[in-house]
């Protein structure tokens, strides 16, 4: 057992991803490198004063684990790749997260990620979810394989993460006999509904906003991600900056694309990893910067008060010059108005097109500006606010298609179609200030109010029904917000 300890410790250490110690230190972004150190410290441990090389193995580990690691969140809890992957990797973790506390004396939980560890779960994933968000492999909801949490909702005392897991119905019993064993000796923790948190979070870090109108049942629920990242779009977190997913009800609405055939392939990288994929902004019919790990990105500013949130992005830089100017706005009157104002500057007279994806058809109405995406659980009215009517195209497919023969091979359902709608620009402009309107509604209950716009002299009100907001054109303010008597005001910067 010894040698075979051995024998595996020592191919981990001259492999490409840990280089005898300076490979993962010095590309901390390695995605499987993440997780190959922790397993060499586990390694380390068992053998340590039996094989000559586990002491060294050891410091690596612990070095690692105090320079860079986990290298993909950031201090409000969040994840770069995702939950997909933040569910695989800190499973794996589980390991050393329980080791290094008493041989080594080593507290993981005081960094400041695990100290919001369970937030990401919690605001991107309410229970009954119809997917986990962002990154990729996103599209599915947590399996029995995530009972990993329950051992740190018990190290964590977290009386949220226990609800959380309580509501998904995720089995407290691991699948590791040995590991189950070991986190019985922490108590269950009891149940507490998160009613008290705030239902919207900003985690900085990683660029990501999720904006919420409950934490506790997804069928009540209303809910905008957005994503504008100082981390890129590099591995498995490759969404554009300022795109955004519209989960409404219970059921998703204006969807990204987080699937795969296999990692890489001219789907996955072609049409996956695209700008056009997302629910994002086009310049001349092109895109951002493709998986860099540049900073594209950034979440400007956010206000968030209640029945009201305000969220501020810039991508300026993923255009790699296109573009001098691209801000997104997103203004949320809870639970039924959700206004995105993109604020457009080029170098030189250019079109922009602005894509929305949806898992069924669209209603298309070019003459009035609309679409109508309708499922039977809920539904949302888009309508399009331009200084220039836009030009609607929509179509269904992928370019290039994903490997069916493939997915069939290995007895995958594939990969289900979207519907995609292009709404450009006709005539090229240096700028544009663009309103995309969206009104979700649970099913059966359409807006019965019109929208209405408003523009008057030095500024433009939009309303419907008890719902407006005014956008002047100069002063303090940025917006007004207004929903029956109550208004929101957001200042200008």
């Amino acid at each position: 057992m010894r040698a075979v300890l051995l024998r595996r410790a020592r191919d981990a250490w001259v492999g490409r991803e840990v280089r005898e110690g300076a490979g993962h230190l010095n590309q901390p972004y390695s995605s499987h490198g993440n997780r190959t150190w922790h397993k060499l410290a586990e390694n380390a441990v068992a053998t340590l004063g039996e094989t000559p090389e586990a002491e060294r193995f050891l410091d690596y580990a612990v070095t690692k684990f105090f320079a860079a690691y986990p290298v993909w969140s950031d201090d409000d809890g969040g994840w770069h790749e995702g939950l997909a992957y933040f569910g695989g990797y800190l499973s794996k973790a589980a390991w050393w997260m329980d080791l290094a506390k008493n041989p080594l004396g080593i507290d993981p939980f005081r960094k400041p990620f695990f100290r919001h560890f369970g937030d990401y779960v919690l605001y991107s994933a309410p229970p009954a979810s119809p997917d986990l968000g962002l990154g990729d492999l996103a599209f599915r909801p947590p399996s029995s394989g995530w009972s990993f949490l329950h051992f740190y909702a018990r190290r964590m005392r977290s009386g949220p993460l226990a609800w959380w897991l309580d509501q998904w119905r995720i089995p407290d019993a691991s699948e590791e006999p040995v590991l189950g064993f070991l986190w019985s000796t922490d108590a269950p923790v009891s149940a507490q509904p998160p009613s008290e948190l705030p239902p919207s979070k900003v985690f900085q870090g990683t660029g990501v906003a999720i904006l919420n109108t409950t934490l506790l049942r997804s069928a009540d629920n209303v809910q905008v991600r957005f994503k504008s990242s100082p981390r890129g779009r590099v591995s498995h977190g490759h969404e554009p900056h300022n795109s955004f997913t519209l989960n409404g009800y219970g059921v998703p609405l204006l969807v990204n694309n987080v699937y795969r055939d296999l990692y890489g392939t001219p789907f996955h990288k072609d049409w996956v990893w695209s700008t056009r994929a997302q629910n994002a902004v086009l310049v001349n019919g092109e895109g951002q910067k493709v998986r860099s790990a540049d900073v594209g990105g950034r979440i400007v500013r956010w206000q968030f008060a209640p029945g009201f949130d305000y969220v501020e992005g810039d991508a300026a830089p993923a255009y790699e010059g296109q573009l001098t100017r691209a801000l997104r706005h997103v203004l949320f009157v809870k639970p039924g108005l959700i206004i995105l104002v993109d604020e457009l500057e080029a170098p030189a007279p250019a079109t922009f097109q602005w894509m929305l994806h949806g898992q069924v058809e669209f209603s298309a109405d070019q003459a009035a500006q609309r679409l109508v995406l309708q499922r039977p659980e809920a539904g949302v009215v888009v309508d399009y606010v331009a200084e220039q009517p836009l030009q609607f195209r929509q179509w269904t497919g992928y370019t290039p298609e994903p490997d069916h023969r493939y997915l069939k091979s290995i007895n995958s359902p594939g990969i289900p179609p979207q519907w995609h709608v292009e709404a450009a620009s006709r005539q090229p402009a240096a700028r544009a200030t663009t309103l995309t309107v969206l009104r979700p509604y649970r099913g059966g209950q359409a807006p019965a109010a019109d929208l209405a716009v408003h523009r008057e002299p030095g500024r433009l009100r939009i309303s419907a029904g008890e719902l407006s907001l005014l956008f002047p054109a100069a002063g303090r303010g940025f917006a007004e917000a207004t929903h029956g008597k109550t208004t929101w005001v957001v200042p200008r910067r």
